[in-house]
C-alpha cells in the first residue's frame, strides 16, 4: 500500500524536505565554486571569495534548521533514512 504524505500547517512534505535539500545544496555548490572562481580572479585581498565564504555558512544554518525540523515533524523517520535530506 502506497504511504500517503498529509501536509499539517507549517510544515513541509517529506517531498517538499526532499526539494528543498537539493536546491540548497546546488546552491551551495555554486557559492563555493564562485568563491573559488572570484578568488582566483581578483586574489584574496579583495575578499570576494570570502563573501562567499559567508553565505556558503547561511545555506549550511538554513540546512542544519530544516535538517532538525524535518526529525522534529517526523519522529518515526530513521537516522540515515532522514540524514539523505539536507546532507
Amino acid at each position: 500500500m502506497k504511504e500517503i504524505e498529509i501536509k499539517k500547517e507549517n510544515m513541509m512534505t517529506l517531498n517538499e524536505h526532499s526539494k528543498m535539500g537539493k536546491k540548497l545544496q546546488d546552491a551551495r555548490n555554486m557559492l563555493v565554486e564562485i568563491g573559488v572562481e572570484l578568488d582566483q580572479i581578483y586574489g584574496t585581498t579583495k575578499k570576494l571569495g570570502l563573501k562567499s565564504v559567508r553565505a556558503t555558512k547561511l545555506i549550511d544554518e538554513v540546512r542544519s534548521e530544516l535538517d532538525d525540523a524535518l526529525f522534529d515533524e517526523f519522529t518515526d523517520l530513521e537516522t540515515e533514512d532522514g540524514c539523505k535530506y539536507y546532507y
